[in-house]
């Protein structure tokens, strides 16, 4: 019985120091311009980011919901994050300009966000709120390619329940998409 109550308070541990390790600011440059930007600190509730790529399909269905997301709760702040080392920095520079994404897209030189988080898919998204809580992590939605049938959605679901002070009903799902490269170092 004591090691089993030990088993747990080290489990409990473990998740409560890697949730306090996630950034709640996160620096980088824009994929689009290549200047400097800090994202995280002013939203009311806490920062949403989106690992996102210029050539997965799963990525480019999910824009739309973002988008709507974006408008819809104005008192979370979002972020893109481009980590794929293969993608060409003109290519990745003029989708994301082309997608007119109403929150800024920064390249993750090296993958080290998409590590320090542990993303793996394009998309995946976690919401971390201002006291660094990690409230969800997995995919914008249960299905590859988002429509207005899909079965749910996840990432609005967990933003309605923080939004109106609820517990988030699920707080990780699978992230459904294309795997995101790490090859090597991104040198753009």
């Amino acid at each position: 019985m004591t090691s089993l109550i030990l088993s747990f308070f080290a489990i409990l541990f473990v998740t409560d120091d890697t949730a306090a390790a996630l950034p709640r600011t996160i620096s980088g440059k824009s994929v689009i311009d290549n200047r400097e930007i800090q994202v995280g600190g002013n939203s009311k509730k806490g920062l949403v980011i989106a690992f996102l790529s210029a050539v997965c399909p799963c990525s480019d269905s999910h824009l739309i919901e973002l988008k709507r997301l974006t408008k819809e709760f104005p008192e979370f702040e979002f972020v893109g994050i481009h980590s794929n080392t293969d993608e060409d920095k003109n290519l990745a520079s003029s989708y994301f300009k082309a997608a007119a994404l109403p929150f800024p897209v920064l390249r993750d030189r090296g993958t080290e966000l998409a590590d320090k988080f542990k993303a793996l898919k394009t998309p995946h998204v976690f919401i971390v709120l201002n006291d660094g809580t990690l409230a969800y992590q997995g995919g914008v939605s249960s299905s590859h390619h988002f429509n207005e049938k899909t079965e749910r959605k996840y990432l609005r679901e967990a933003l309605e329940d923080l939004s109106t002070g609820r517990r988030v009903r699920t707080t990780e799902s699978r992230p459904l998409g294309c795997v995101i490269s790490r090859g090597g170092e991104n040198a753009w």
